[in-house]
């Protein structure tokens, strides 16, 4: 045995390694050339935070400015801005589109109905749009940016104000300014300017900090802008004050407003959208390296033995193998077939991925294509079609993915030929799952509070019966409720039609185990894209019945339409019975109308991928009788995060304020895998609308049909 020590080691690479000039100039450029690629990286990169006024809207204190948040920011919280106190939402649902809604309370005013019931002081909600003609990173800071904005632009509208505002920001001084014009509550030009004098410095406690100040252009004097009867002192248009950042999530400030009154704001945010989750995908598998086995089907390999392996092979990816077929096409070439229950990847290019290491390393060799269909709950939606000289040449690393994607496009369904297939594999579904979700049922504006909420937890068992079945039972808990002192109808503007949904806070009176939803539903493939269902069962807490969906939906469109009509009856405040009636009020005085109820509707969807945007019209009867159009606008981001909005114009003649109302909202699903170690595809969604009102109502009716093909072609 030979003993290297290390001055001999030395000596051999000094030997065989000879130190010439040449080589360490060569290494001196290399390391100029990283110090200069870092150098510009860092460059590039570099952006002035974005800070937050009063509204959570990007600005000063009062003023906006023309800057905004990243693509997929969420945001929430809370202001003191005497003499109001604000409870704040953000959203940048796009690169230029900022969504901001406030929930006001005038501090010290009391409700001239509600309060004697305990509501508290009076309040008001808003909502702020902001539209960025020209952000200032657009141009790397040279040319300033501009915005078109406009607020509190839905509701009473008390503080409505529109504006146009320019922001130049200026890097090298940490600096950025703002000069806009405004009418109604913002009068004429207003300003701002934000300074981060220690960004660059050495303290990292100070880097944060921001010094701001601003030309409030709010005329406060006017009794017609100011509604608080506390707000119109004014001894200074100047406010200024400070800003600091907490790890990126977290801002607080302090400001002095108005010449005479101190005002606080702390909010929190965090880029939901394009997060890749909280914990990072340990538990997830790689995708398939070995063993490879590309045996032909025969002796060595018979087909039990090729079943077996797929069969786990799949099941180790979180993939359900349900049927293998195999058979010969017209051609005469060896085609294998694989249904495929896809219930753990979101996204269909990391099934694509997956199936690509399945088919290079494990199909036997004299296998001429394979068509691998995936379904979803208890139908086939769509498939792929490989031809195995494809596949072969990408596990040679003759092609990539790209390329075998396009070789391998999405088709319709096909279906085998029981007679000339051989059946080398069945497997039944999943009997059942069982999911937990959150459960926050909410209501704004109760008579008895301004916010009522329970928190509990949903308990949802699903799964398949006979002939592919689905079936869901959803029940649910309350362990904190504060919604047994709401009221039953808006003291203030009670609906006057038939309440078919303003009534849910009877439901929400409830103690105990409740059952939310038990229901069976049967979907079909009926090829070429045709889609159907029938479901009936409870849907929801408050309807039951029957109901029917036929959707088109060809493979690899943007487009589809579709047909849906339910009979539905109310459901009991207690219990699990029925009733044919339903509660309305003439005035004040409560009576009851026979009801069945019936929703019908034509769809149109449109899903603009390049923009990640849905787009959704329904056409038809709502359940109070009243005919219209709903839209809805629906943006979804890489982590999963959807974003709904919804506007209904019917001719339901609800009253609000002395105003026609039309239902509005805002509604947001989030995959629960942000939370785990592993995919997962299931979600949570919650929607609330601006009024509790009867207008523009629908049940729901199940799974809807677009909801689950689209999601499995995201």
């Amino acid at each position: 045995m030979i003993r290297i020590t290390q001055p001999i080691l030395l000596l051999l690479l000094l030997t065989f390694i000879p130190l010439h000039a040449d080589s360490l100039s060569e290494q001196e450029n290399l390391m100029n050339d990283l110090l200069i690629v870092d150098y510009w990286n860092k460059k590039i990169n570099d952006r002035l935070p974005v800070t937050y006024n009063n509204l959570l809207q990007g600005g000063y204190f009062a003023m906006p400015s023309a800057r905004m948040g990243a693509d997929g920011e969420i945001g929430g919280g809370y202001a003191y801005v005497p003499p109001y106190r604000l409870y704040n939402i953000r959203c940048q649902i796009l690169d230029r589109l900022e969504l901001s809604g406030n929930y006001r309370v005038f501090h010290g005013v009391k409700d001239p109905v509600l309060s004697q019931h305990g509501f508290g002081d009076f309040s008001d909600k808003g909502a702020n749009l902001k539209f960025s003609l020209f952000s200032p990173e657009d141009s790397e800071y040279q040319l300033p940016g501009v915005a078109l904005g406009c607020e509190d632009f839905i509701g009473t509208r008390a503080f409505n104000a529109q504006y146009l505002v320019f922001t130049q920001v200026f890097l090298k001084q940490n600096l950025e300014i703002s000069l806009g014009y405004g009418i109604n509550r913002i009068r004429g030009f207003f300003g701002g300017c934000n300074w981060m004098p220690f960004r660059k410095s050495c303290w990292p406690l100070l880097d944060s900090l921001s010094l701001t100040a601003e030309y409030d252009a709010t005329p406060y004097r006017s009794k017609r802008i100011e509604p608080h009867p506390r707000g119109h002192t004014k001894n200074s248009p100047f406010n200024f004050g400070m800003k600091y950042r907490i790890w990126d999530y977290f801002d607080l400030s302090l400001s002095y407003m108005r010449g005479h009154t101190l005002s606080f704001t702390a909010s929190a945010f965090y880029n939901l959208g394009h997060t890749k989750g909280f914990l990072p995908k340990i538990d997830d598998p790689l995708p398939y390296k070995a063993p490879i086995n590309v045996e032909p089907i025969g002796i060595r390999r018979p087909e039990d033995a090729l079943s077996t392996e797929l069969l786990f092979a799949f099941q180790e990816h979180g993939l359900t193998l349900l049927d293998i077929y195999l058979s010969y096409n017209t051609c005469n070439r060896k085609v294998l077939r694989l249904n495929v229950l896809n219930e753990t990847y979101r996204l269909e290019n990391d099934l694509r991925i997956r199936l690509n290491h399945f088919l290079s390393a494990l199909i036997p060799r004299d296998i001429d294509e394979v068509i691998i269909v995936i379904n979803s709950e208890g139908f086939p939606i769509q498939e792929y079609r490989y031809q195995m000289e494809y596949v072969r040449m990408y596990a040679a690393k003759e092609i990539g993915p790209h390329e075998l994607k396009i070789l391998t496009p999405l088709h319709e369904v096909s279906w085998p030929n029981p007679y000339t297939s051989a059946h080398l594999l069945q497997r039944k579904r999943h009997l059942y799952n069982f999911e937990l979700a959150p459960r926050i049922p909410a209501i704004f504006g109760s008579a008895s509070g301004k916010f009522k909420y329970a928190l509990g937890l949903n308990a949802d068992f699903n799964g398949f019966l006979w002939n592919d079945i689905y079936f869901s039972v959803l029940l649910g808990y309350n362990f904190i409720s504060h919604l047994g002192k709401a009221q039953g109808h808006d003291r203030l503007n009670p609906s006057q039609i038939i309440q078919v949904h303003s009534d849910v806070i009877r439901y929400y009176h409830q103690t105990g185990l409740q059952l939310d939803n038990a229901y069976l539903q049967k979907n079909w493939n009926m090829g070429c894209g045709w889609y159907g269902k029938i479901a009936a069962g409870y849907f929801e807490e408050e309807y039951g019945g029957i109901a029917s969906q036929l959707l088109y939906y060809p493979v690899s469109s943007p487009w589809a339409i579709g047909f849906s009509y339910a009979v539905l009856k109310k459901r009991s405040y207690k219990g699990w019975g029925f009733t044919s009636k339903v509660r309305k009020l003439d005035g004040l005085k409560l009576t009851h109308r026979k009801f069945l109820g019936t929703q019908g509707f034509l769809h149109l969807y449109y899903d603009w991928e390049a923009a990640r945007m849905d787009f959704k019209i329904s056409a038809g009867k709502f359940l109070a009788n009243d005919w219209g159009v709903r839209n809805e606008i629906s943006r979804y981001f890489p982590s999963g995060l959807r974003l709904t909005l919804w506007y209904t114009l019917t001719n339901g003649h609800d009253k609000v304020n002395g105003k026609t109302y039309y239902d509005k909202g805002i509604a947001f699903s989030v995959p629960f895998d942000i939370l785990y170690t592993y995919s997962e595809r299931t979600r949570w969604t919650y929607g609330m609308s601006a009024w509790l009102r009867d207008v523009g109502v629908q049940s729901m009716t199940g799974l809807d049909l677009y909801e689950l093909i689209n999601d499995q072609r995201q």
